[in-house]
């Protein structure tokens, strides 16, 4: 998506965002009208969309990722749209081919998608089957499976299977060890039928895909930040608005006291299936890998908010509507005044400043080590540098996969890897570029790199002989 933006605003930081903030704009009127699909155009599914729009255009979750070009930021665009043209395509088939194209399209965005698609289709046709001949979704099936070709192959190469890897919960051996002292204690009894019984091995990692799975159902993941990077990067902010969570509660009451239980059933669906994909994965919650929650969460509140907010009193009216404005009102002062700060290393502050000071600082050497505790810097390098990507993945081999603390990359004279400092301290050929942590307490860096709050990031460190 972000070819056409660089060709016409060049290689930098807006071009690469604007794709994902242009999605996420248009995602807002696609989800007034998939309300309106949704509820089958009742005279109230024109309000019920409009305060869907709000939500989400208000939402930090769809703000935070939209903002920045994460690419699971995008997924509310896709999803809302693919949806929507599936349930037009009930009444004529030429859209279920755009939906078919607009899911297969989604697969391509992130690990996420390649699992909640199929998935979300699967509930889909279990809903709808018996009001549309099945010979109708051939016209999803195939414009669909014709692009999820690729995407198979992709996922099942070497290349893919190594960045799944990256996340697993199965490269994870704890459990592995759980099960193994499980066994141990049943194999001392002289217990084998216990151990098939009751600890088959195929259920190893089953406690714990479930407790991530429903992880992402608490209250405190939607609400309350933590300071966990990994839900949301705006402190004491937390994924939905807090005022909003009572009517999202509410709507899936008011869902299923409707007489057609179809809206129901698809929006629950959609909500039950979306922590899926990261439940099989490490550092849980994490709300970049269950972003496809997104628009769903803004319907069902938006339909608890139309049904009872007339119902309340004057006097919670008024106090509800002033408790909305203060509430966004700190979560804008939250975001753009303390969030550059207190998550600067999560947003990759200063990393544009680090490649320039290294850019000045290599003359004098022949080699530059640049630590891998920096997070991916090989990415940041080779984009403010303007390297040519056919250069780095014909001749420098492009980028090893396998988890987010990779060894081995490197282009021109710029090799990605632990510093082991202490090791090559003494090759003068070599400028060191690391975090404090990566040196010893005795070093004299050449150059450093602060926080906004003042504290060192990044150290230049020439080479010296030990003392």
């Amino acid at each position: 998506m972000t070819v056409p933006s660089v060709a016409v605003f060049g290689l930098n930081e807006f071009a690469v965002r604007f794709p994902s903030a242009l999605l996420g704009i248009l995602a807002i009127p696609i989800v007034f009208f998939l309300t309106r699909e949704l509820l089958d155009n009742l005279p109230a599914s024109r309000q019920i969309g409009l305060l869907s729009s709000f939500l989400l255009a208000i939402s930090p979750w769809h703000i935070q990722f939209t903002r920045t070009a994460y690419e699971t930021g995008s997924n509310a665009f896709f999803t809302g749209l693919g949806l929507l043209l599936f349930l037009k395509g009930l009444k004529n088939k030429w859209f279920l081919v755009g939906a078919g194209i607009v899911f297969g399209l989604q697969t391509y965005l992130y690990q996420a998608s390649k699992v909640f698609v199929p998935m979300l289709l699967a509930c889909l046709l279990v809903i709808f089957f018996r009001r549309v001949p099945w010979r109708q979704f051939i016209w999803l099936a195939l414009p669909l499976g014709l692009l999820l070709i690729p995407v198979v192959i992709t996922t099942l190469s070497p290349t893919g299977i190594l960045r799944v890897q990256g996340t697993s919960i199965f490269q994870d051996p704890k459990p592995l060890e759980r099960y193994g002292a499980l066994v141990k204690t049943d194999w001392l009894r002289n217990d084998n039928k216990s151990v098939l019984l009751f600890h088959p091995k195929v259920l190893t990692y089953f406690q714990d895909i479930l407790a991530g799975y429903l992880s992402h159902f608490r209250p405190d993941f939607f609400l309350v930040s933590n300071g966990d990077p990994k839900v949301t990067y705006v402190p004491q902010v937390g994924l939905m608005n807090l005022w909003v969570y009572p009517f999202f509660l509410a709507g899936f009451y008011f869902l299923f006291k409707r007489r057609d239980k179809t809206a129901a059933a698809v929006l629950v669906s959609w909500f039950l299936i979306a922590p899926i994909p990261a439940a099989v994965t490490i550092g849980l919650p994490n709300s970049v890998r269950s972003a496809v929650f997104l628009p769903d969460l803004q319907i069902i509140a938006a339909y608890g908010l139309f049904s009872l907010f007339p119902k309340l009193a004057g006097i919670l009216k008024t106090a509800l509507f002033l408790a909305a404005v203060y509430l966004f009102a700190f979560y804008v002062h939250m975001l753009f005044v303390h969030a550059p700060v207190a998550s600067a290393q999560q947003w990759y502050y200063g990393y544009k400043q680090m490649v320039e000071q290294t850019l000045e600082l290599q003359k004098d050497y022949k080699q530059v080590y640049v630590s891998t505790d920096l997070d991916q810097p090989q990415i940041f390098y080779l984009f403010y540098l303007k390297y040519d990507p056919q250069h780095y993945l014909n001749v420098d081999g492009g980028t090893k996969g396998g988890g987010f603390d990779e060894q081995g990359n490197r282009f021109a004279n710029y090799y990605f890897r632990s510093l082991d400092f202490g090791q090559n301290r003494s090759n003068f050929d070599i400028l060191f570029v690391g975090p404090p942590k990566e040196f010893p307490t005795t070093v004299k860096p050449i150059k450093i790199l602060y926080d906004p709050d003042g504290q060192p990031f990044v150290y230049f460190v020439k080479p010296s002989l030990p003392t």
